[in-house]
């Protein structure tokens, strides 16, 4: 078990979703950046499914009451064990009654605690993300216990990741959309020359932009949507649907933004600048 003494901000625990139930209005949800989530259960040799803890902008305060191993991944949270400094992309052991703390997030806004086994709060619809409606909570509480896997693993050296990219690049890959046609070349361009700011308007669900676009474009039916699907209201104002996005909308859809793009995107914030790079299919 891990007891939460402080739940920092946004707190929440994430596997890579709920899949195949978008036609019943539930979304996939997961990890907003899966690549860093991913990166923290492949040192720990857990399964690309194991939940881990995603941490936004200002990290817990964590009390094990078990032993395990547990990596880090993401933007680096300032992480101290026992009030010594600890580091991303490694393995280290715990012990019962360490203590684990965060601080505020830089070179990224998202980090992910992993542990051997995973986390092991209660399944729902498949998985164990958080969101609210679907699971009591959304977040961590403050003084409650999380269950996790008692695996023991014997680590001679400690496993560790050498990165050779970060998430903080000014480009985001994105794919035209269904109603990219339907708009004026000078539209189009825009959407690849325009450097964009994100709003405060911004969360798991999505991330409103700054500037907006100059187009003629008609409402369109209700129609599928997906994380990444960037919709375009009559204002202009274009919306990046992130990991929690509905599953239907009458906006026009005028990127899609991929799957690496939504995992950079998860590492930005307000005032964020960057451009979209189209890519072909």
């Amino acid at each position: 078990m891990i007891e939460v003494l402080l739940t920092g901000i946004h707190s929440s625990i994430q596997d890579l979703g709920r899949f195949g139930m978008q036609n019943t209005g539930i979304p996939i949800g997961g990890a907003m950046d899966q690549a860093a989530m991913q990166m923290a259960n492949s040192l720990l040799n857990n399964h690309k499914h194991s939940a881990v803890l995603e941490m936004s902008f200002k990290g817990p305060k964590l009390l094990f009451h078990q032993s395990t191993t547990i990596a880090l991944a993401g933007a680096d949270m300032n992480a101290k064990l026992n009030e010594k400094p600890i580091n991303n992309f490694t393995a280290i052991k715990i012990k019962e009654n360490d203590l684990l703390q965060f601080g505020n997030a830089h070179q990224g806004k998202r980090t992910y605690l992993a542990v051997a086994g995973g986390f092991k709060n209660p399944e729902i619809l498949n998985s164990r993300s958080q969101y609210l409606g679907i699971t009591p909570e959304a977040t961590i509480s403050k003084t409650k216990l999380i269950p996790i896997d008692k695996v023991d693993l014997n680590l001679k050296k400690g496993a560790r990741l050498t990165l050779t990219e970060s998430n903080e690049t000014d480009t985001i890959p994105v794919y035209k959309g269904p109603e990219f046609y339907l708009l004026p070349k000078k539209a189009q361009d825009q959407l690849t020359k325009q450097v964009f700011t994100i709003s405060n308007k911004n969360s798991r669900m999505a991330y409103v932009l700054v500037e907006k676009l100059l187009h003629e474009l008609p409402s369109i039916w209700t129609a599928p949507l997906l994380p990444g699907t960037i919709q375009c209201t009559p204002d202009g104002t274009l919306a990046i649907l992130m990991r929690d996005a509905q599953t239907t909308g009458g906006y026009p859809r005028v990127l899609q933004v991929s799957d690496e793009g939504i995992n950079r995107l998860a590492q930005k914030s307000t005032k964020d600048q960057f451009q979209f790079e189209l890519t072909s299919v």
